[in-house]
């Protein structure tokens, strides 16, 4: 049985359905517990190598305030790895983007062709994806940066990434923690690899106990939806050095969670240098091992 033991953020919860612990998860036998955790690991190296995942990306341009000439000649502002010598001029105007397209390259956005400038990013315009040959591109903001996220969909890693090394499935790794839900809101800094630190809501705390003590993480997202940045004492040894998350699903009616820690994962930084991941909280650094879930991947 299980154990007592943000905005910004959202894009990086895996769905509550697959990757979130319950109750009766803890009651499978083990046979079947790690049958569901084979299927976790399957699903997730899907997601991660799917068109929208991260192990495509290719590269992250940060655009300066006029105009910014992208594509693979070194004559380029901004110049892609690989793809059209020429592809057209990002022109940024505060938190605006507008592309216009070099020449007659066929160039399409949200999968319609282009041949004139278009705004891609701001008033009400927020990541429109851009695609040309084998490469997709699109607008990100990361406070005051507005940059370029660039995905190769044949890229090499996607073949060279074949699964990820992880423990082995220990249902003691399933905790219950009781949620304390604070009078008033309560916020954590969030720092992450830009070094740039993020106010966030957390909805409350989790409480366990592990070898006698009180143990506390604050997730963010809601009670609905939790979501935990955490560190732990195997950071940087068996696991990524950045921390791990973990999606923590909905308090039940008994104002408990259920954390599987064989469903801790790696951030997105694991697997690219062109990811911006969050970075775990003071609050959630728990000063032992947690021996369970994704260790870090090499490949």
């Amino acid at each position: 049985m299980c154990h007592i033991a943000s905005k910004s953020l959202l894009y990086l919860v895996l769905p509550a359905l697959l990757f979130s612990c319950n109750s009766g998860q803890g009651d499978m036998s083990p046979s079947e517990y790690a049958d569901h955790i084979e299927e976790w690991d399957s699903v997730r190296l899907q997601r991660l190598k799917s068109p929208t995942g991260w192990v495509n990306l290719a590269g992250l341009f940060w655009l300066e305030e006029g105009a910014n000439s992208i594509g693979a000649a070194g004559t380029n502002d901004k110049v892609f790895p690989r793809g059209p010598e020429e592809i057209g001029v990002m022109m940024r105007s505060g938190d605006n983007v507008t592309f216009t397209p070099s020449g007659e390259i066929n160039i399409k956005v949200d999968g319609e062709l282009v041949s004139e400038a278009v705004r891609i990013f701001g008033e009400e315009r927020e990541g429109e994806l851009l695609t040309v040959d084998s490469l997709g591109f699109f607008i990100i903001q990361r406070g005051e940066r507005i940059g370029i996220r660039l995905r190769d969909y044949i890229h090499p890693r996607l073949d060279e990434l074949e699964r990820i090394d992880r423990y082995p499935p220990d249902q003691d790794w399933i905790i219950k923690a009781r949620f304390a839900e604070p009078e008033e809101e309560l916020t954590i800094m969030v720092p992450d690899v830009l070094g740039e630190i993020n106010e966030e809501k957390s909805p409350g705390i989790l409480e366990f106990e592990y070898e006698g003590e009180t143990r506390r993480l604050y997730p963010t997202g809601s009670k609905e939806s939790l979501f935990i940045i955490f560190a732990d004492d195997t950071n940087a040894l068996e696991t990524y050095g950045g921390g791990r998350f973990l999606s923590g699903g909905a308090v039940d009616d008994d104002g408990y969670a259920y954390l599987d820690f064989n469903k801790a994962y790696n951030p997105p930084c694991a697997f690219s240098p062109w990811a911006t991941c969050p970075l775990p909280p003071r609050e959630n650094f728990l000063p032992f091992g947690i021996t369970a879930g994704e260790k870090a991947a090499h490949y």
